[in-house]
């Protein structure tokens, strides 16, 4: 699974190691630095890949049947109760996370005593999730895979960590059954599935239990089914039999592999990442790699030129250099201006939808309260409390994730916009550190121009946590408790009391919504930005360290200058090569 994209992965980290090897030739810190940043972004590009589906619908065996291995614990009852993580590891190693920050490494043995219902019921211990590093290949190039607990069943505590990781994913395997075929309940969770997640497959699992044509059957049915939710001309589901798929795979058994219809599973699988995101990731890396050879292979020549040079003529075209570098530095301090502003206005933007959603709903809220009242008159007062509570709590819940969803998308595109143009002028800050020198020193002048552009690696969305008090619940109960007041004059008073907490509640959530708003764009804006400056100091340093080595050769002696243009040489060799290398790399993720 997902072979072809590792190994294209690995061509890219081995061109990037040889590319790192070269530096040694002009020990340039902030290019190896530059090396190493994407090296590591390549390594590590952890992808998300997670299945979902109702309680019992067979997730974990397909997990098992992936690594084919039995690592995960299956059952005949509701099961996972905590989200498991599983990534490479060259051994196999279970550690828990616990909500208080503590972790604990365990045996495999032992796993079921805290991810499953009857292990760690209603999770009592505290776990917040499981990571499990494997020695699995399918997992190799940051590929994880990622077990949910079911929903649908009795334990509201599974569905709710499943609902809390969906902001998380990059890609899901949704699973359902031929028998019974898609349910009501599962469509719903499709559809907040949808909110959160653009890349979805359709698995149909368990149909070894019915006969071909009843497969067929259920097939048609889940997929008109599926088409009408959707909204969507052509829906593709793909048949599966994990247990077979399992058994296949830990006994070498072709045929009931094939049969599993597993293969078909994982050429869908390879396809996305080696076409969609995983190509995506590696063309960006492709480039910024010939960028950063092609800096290394321009200093190299840059030198061997000035050693050339009367030593007259090299210290005046440097002087003419340092000139030019000065203006450009200043080109690179309005740059930043630029995208400082650019932030701003985006949050101008998000504080305009902030009031405009307080505008909209605060009015349809009070009518929700009023109507909730006008209905539960007739129950005791500690009742009507809960219920008038509940609907305040679950209109303010409701009326953020729904901005949310809205805005996310709007949001991110924006915000990458700004993140091209910077990355826009920040590579035109570059060509003309390159071109000033090229030009002095007469060298071919090749531009090449890096993808930065931010993508919404951490999408933005609304962390709820624990639904906010909106006024002293527990004193009003105990205070309408006593019977002092009568009842109409009570459920008027926490009437009122809560219209007067309505626009503070909502408020203070507004405000909650544009500090994590801010905080992301913050973060995201200054590692952004602290990246691209790094490109522009390392190419002036590259083009300065070069120069100034020149001037040292050209007071040594000439057999000192012959070993210098002698390396030179090899190394415009070594860079030649790379170059090839890149070439090949470029046609198979084109």
């Amino acid at each position: 699974m997902l072979e072809h994209y590792r190994k294209t992965q690995a061509k890219l980290l081995k061109a990037l190691d040889d590319i790192q090897q070269l530096t040694t030739i002009n020990l340039n810190a902030a290019i190896t630095d530059r090396i190493n940043v994407l090296y590591d972004k390549i390594r590590q590009s952890a992808f998300y890949l997670v299945v979902l589906g109702e309680f019992k619908r067979g997730k974990s065996t397909l997990i098992n049947a992936v690594l084919k291995d039995n690592l995960l614990p299956t059952a005949v009852v509701p099961l996972t109760s905590i989200v498991t993580m599983i990534h490479y590891g060259p051994e196999e190693k279970i550690c828990v996370r616990f909500k208080d920050g503590t972790t604990r490494t365990i045996p495999r043995k032992a796993l079921a005593d805290y991810v499953t219902e009857r292990g760690n019921p209603d999770n009592v211990k505290g776990v917040d999730r499981v990571e499990i590093s494997y020695p699995a290949d399918t997992l190799r190039g940051g590929v994880h895979l990622i077990d949910t607990p079911g929903v649908g069943s009795i334990f509201e505590t599974n569905t709710q960590a499943t609902y809390d990781f969906l902001p998380q994913v990059d890609a899901a395997l949704f699973l359902f059954t031929a028998d019974p075929p898609l349910s009501r309940s599962e469509l719903a969770f499709l559809r907040d599935v949808c909110q959160y997640v653009t890349k979805i497959f359709f698995i149909q699992n368990k149909i070894d239990v019915v006969a071909p044509e009843d497969r067929e059957e259920s097939l048609a049915f889940s997929q008109q089914i599926l088409k009408d939710t959707l909204k969507e001309d052509e829906v593709r589901i793909l048949p599966l039999s994990a247990k077979l798929a399992l058994e296949g795979r830990a006994k070498g058994d072709e045929a009931k592999i094939a049969q599993s219809y597993f293969p078909q599973l994982e050429d869908v699988l390879t396809q996305f990442l080696t076409q969609e995101k995983g190509r995506v990731l590696l063309q960006s890396g492709l480039q910024s790699a010939r960028k950063i050879l092609n800096d290394l292979e321009f200093s190299a020549k840059l030198e061997q030129k000035a050693i050339e040079m009367p030593l007259e003529d090299l210290e005046q075209k440097i002087a003419l250099f340092h000139k030019e570098l000065r203006k450009i530095q200043r080109e690179r301090e309005e740059n930043g201006y630029y995208f400082e502003a650019e932030i701003k206005r985006i949050m101008d933007w998000l504080d305009r939808e902030l009031k405009e959603l307080q505008k909209e709903r605060l009015p349809e809220l009070v009518k929700q309260l009023q109507d909730e009242g006008e209905k539960h008159q007739h129950i005791p007062i500690s009742q009507y409390v809960e219920k008038m509570e509940d609907c305040l709590s679950q209109g303010i819940i409701h009326t953020f994730d729904d901005w949310i969803v809205r805005q996310e998308k709007a949001l991110n595109e924006e915000f990458a916009r700004v993140s091209r143009q910077y990355s826009d002028r920040t590579n035109q800050v570059i060509d003309r550190l390159i071109e000033a020198s090229a030009k002095l020193f007469d060298i071919p002048f090749q531009t090449i121009q890096s993808d930065e552009s931010l993508r919404a690696d951490s999408r933005f969305y609304y962390l709820l946590g624990d639904p906010p008090r909106f006024f002293d619940i527990a004193g009003a109960v105990d205070f309408f408790s006593r019977k002092i007041l009568p009842k109409s004059f009570s459920q008027k008073k926490v009437l009122a009391d809560l219209m007067k907490k309505l626009p503070e509640r909502i408020d203070a959530n507004c405000g909650r919504v544009r500090a994590d708003f801010m905080r992301r764009l913050q973060e995201s804006f200054l590692e952004f930005r602290w990246n691209l400056n790094a490109k522009i100091d390392a190419t002036a340093k590259g083009i300065q360290d070069a120069l100034d080595k020149a001037v040292v050769l050209k007071k040594a002696e000439s057999a000192e200058r012959d070993k210098k243009k002698l390396m030179l040489h090899e190394a415009m060799q070594s860079i030649l090569r790379v170059k090839t290398d890149l070439e090949e790399i470029a046609l198979e993720v084109a």
